[in-house]
C-alpha cells in the first residue's frame, strides 16, 4: 500500500515523459518511424546522430545543473557534430516535439485519466513539471492541467533534479511544499528533486513496491488519494 499521508495533499504535480505515458512504447514507435526515414533519405542517418547527441547533452546539463538550458541544449550538440545550431533545433523540434504527438494517445498509461478526473472532483489542482514544454503533449494525451512549468522556462532554467522548477510550481499553486505531491518515474531525477524541495513524491514503476513510494497502476493512486473504489477496474500492483 502507498504509505504517504494523503490527508494533507492539496495539489498534485506530474512529470510528463515516462510518467503520463509509456516512454518505451513511444520510443519503439519512433524507432520505426526513424528507420523508415533513414531508408528513404541517406541524410536520415545524420538525424540519428543529432538526436543521440542532443539526449546525451541534456543528460549532462541535468547532471551539471547547468544554466542557459534553452540555448546549451542545442549549442552543445552542434559543437560536437560541427553543424549549425539551427539544424539541431529543427531536427529536435520535428522528431522529439512534433512527430511523437501522433503516437501519444496509444501510449498513455491506463488509469491516468481516472486519476485526473478524481483529482478534479476532489478540488485539487493539477500541475505538470517537465524538462520540455508540455502543453502540446497534454493535449495529445487528452489531459488538462491547471499549471504548466518547464525546465526551459526563462524563470526556471534548470533541469531536474535541481528543485527550482518544483519550488516554482509549489509557489504558483500558493501552497507549502508539504502540501503538494510530485508524481514522476525516475528516482534519480524526480525523486531527488522532490527530496531536495521537501515535497512528498511517488514513483511510477512496473509494479508497486514495499517502500510505499513506487506504484504500478494509476488506479492505486486514485484509490489512495481520492478515496475511490477500484475493485472492478482490473487494478494491478
Amino acid at each position: 500500500m502507498l504509505s504517504l499521508d494523503q490527508a494533507g495533499i492539496r495539489a498534485v504535480i506530474f512529470d510528463v515523459d515516462g510518467t503520463l505515458y509509456d516512454h518505451g512504447a513511444l520510443r519503439r514507435r519512433m524507432r520505426s518511424a526513424l528507420l523508415r526515414h533513414c531508408l528513404a533519405k541517406p541524410s536520415g542517418f545524420r538525424t540519428l546522430l543529432i538526436l543521440k547527441a542532443f539526449r546525451e547533452m541534456r543528460e549532462a546539463l541535468a547532471e551539471e545543473e547547468a544554466s542557459e538550458v534553452a540555448v546549451e541544449q542545442y549549442a552543445r550538440p552542434a559543437r560536437r557534430l560541427g553543424i549549425p545550431v539551427e539544424t539541431v533545433r529543427r531536427t529536435v523540434e520535428t522528431w522529439m516535439h512534433e512527430h511523437p504527438l501522433a503516437y501519444l494517445p496509444t501510449c498513455r498509461f491506463d488509469g491516468i485519466d481516472r486519476l485526473f478526473d478524481g483529482l478534479r472532483r476532489s478540488g485539487r489542482p493539477i500541475a505538470v513539471l517537465s524538462d520540455y514544454p508540455s502543453a502540446a503533449k497534454l493535449k495529445a494525451l487528452g489531459l488538462e492541467a491547471d499549471l504548466h512549468v518547464s525546465a526551459v522556462d526563462p524563470e526556471i532554467d534548470r533541469l531536474k533534479p535541481n528543485p527550482k522548477g518544483l519550488l516554482h510550481a509549489v509557489a504558483r499553486l500558493g501552497l507549502e511544499p508539504s502540501q503538494c505531491l510530485l508524481v514522476g518515474d525516475r528516482d534519480e531525477r524526480d525523486g531527488e528533486c522532490a527530496r531536495r524541495a521537501g515535497v512528498p513524491y511517488l514513483i511510477k514503476a512496473k509494479r508497486q513496491s514495499d517502500d510505499g513510494i513506487r506504484f504500478g497502476h494509476f488506479d492505486r493512486v486514485t484509490q489512495w488519494l481520492c478515496a475511490e473504489r477500484c475493485d472492478d477496474l482490473g487494478v494491478v500492483g
